[in-house]
Parts: C-alpha cells; structure tokens; sequence
C-alpha cells in the first residue's frame, strides 16, 4: 500500500478500512466548512459511506489509476489528498482538503509537494493538474506557492449551496516542475 513519511509530524497514506471511522468524523466536523467549496460532504451521511469511498480508492489503487491518501499530521488525520491518473496524455490531478482546525500547520502545501514528486519521479507523468474553486482564496494559494501556471477558468463548474462555482486550473509540466528544482 502506498504510505509515505514525509516529516516528522506529517505522513500520507492510502485510506483502509480501519480508518473509515477517523475520515467520517473529521468529514462530520468539518461538514459546513468543506461543503462551502466540496459536494462529498453532502452525501457523506455515515460510517458506511466512507466505507464505500474507502473500498472505490482501493479498487482505483488495485487497478493502477491512482487513489486517495489521508494526511495525517502527529498522527492524526487532518484531510486527504487525491492522485487519478490518465495514462494516455500521462497526467493527473491533486485534489487536497482539510479539517477546519488544521489549517495554518502547511499539511497541505507539503503534501502535495511530496505528491508532485511521486507524479513526476515514479509514476513519470508529464503533466499534474489542481482545480480551485475562484472564491477559494486559501486553497488557491497551493497552486501559487507550488509554481503551477494558471490555465484558464471553467464558468459554473459546479453548484454547492444554492450558486455556481466556478474553478480556476493550474498545470504544473514535469519540465517546469525539473526547473524549480
């Protein structure tokens, strides 16, 4: 299973089972807060749909075409992070979110670091993508921070609480990504 320590208080790992209990409470918490700019939260309802979540990554992992990992920071979970992978055009896209109260602590910024790096040293992708909601200011600092290049915005992308969102995409090119270093 992929798990991977990334410092010492931060570590991504593959969501199992046995962490369906964790995921929903925090998703349970966090459920106004990640329904401003997510659609899970609504269909999140009980254990037993994180279960399914749960089951539906590892199938996705099994197969080859990615997965979701939680973040875990001093040994807790504090959001997750997602990979697919398109391995015709040899892209994919990272998805990240967390619970209200682990903001600040840069879980994210540096979990998706450690997951451009797993896109573009071993699975050798060419290109790694994240879409944002436009209003999203905090989340829109990712993308900023890691060097991605905005690409465009796709208008009424999605409708969460009564409006359309619209989402900006980032790309970050494994060319781009070797000149940062």
């Amino acid at each position: 299973m992929f798990y991977l320590k990334i410092s010492k208080n931060i570590c991504l790992s593959i969501f199992e089972r046995k962490h369906a209990t964790d995921l929903y409470l925090l998703i349970d918490r966090n459920r106004e807060h990640l329904s401003k700019w997510l659609s899970f939260p609504v269909y999140t309802n009980k254990i037993e749909d994180t279960i399914a979540f749960i089951d539906k990554s590892q199938k996705r992992y099994i197969d080859n075409n990615g997965f979701w990992a939680g973040i875990w920071y001093k040994q807790q979970l504090v959001g997750a992070g997602y990979l697919y992978i398109d391995w015709k055009a040899k892209k994919t896209e990272i998805g990240y979110w967390l619970g209200e109260e682990f903001q600040g602590k840069g879980c994210i910024t540096i979990a998706t670091q450690q997951l451009l790096n797993y896109a573009f040293k071993t699975l050798k992708l060419n290109k790694v993508e994240i879409n944002v909601a436009k209003k999203n200011l905090k989340s829109l600092q990712i993308p900023k921070r890691l060097g991605f290049v905005e690409e465009g915005i796709i208008r009424d992308y999605e409708y969460l609480q009564g409006r359309y969102h619209d989402r900006i995409v980032h790309g970050l090119l494994r060319t781009e990504w070797v000149n940062q270093k």
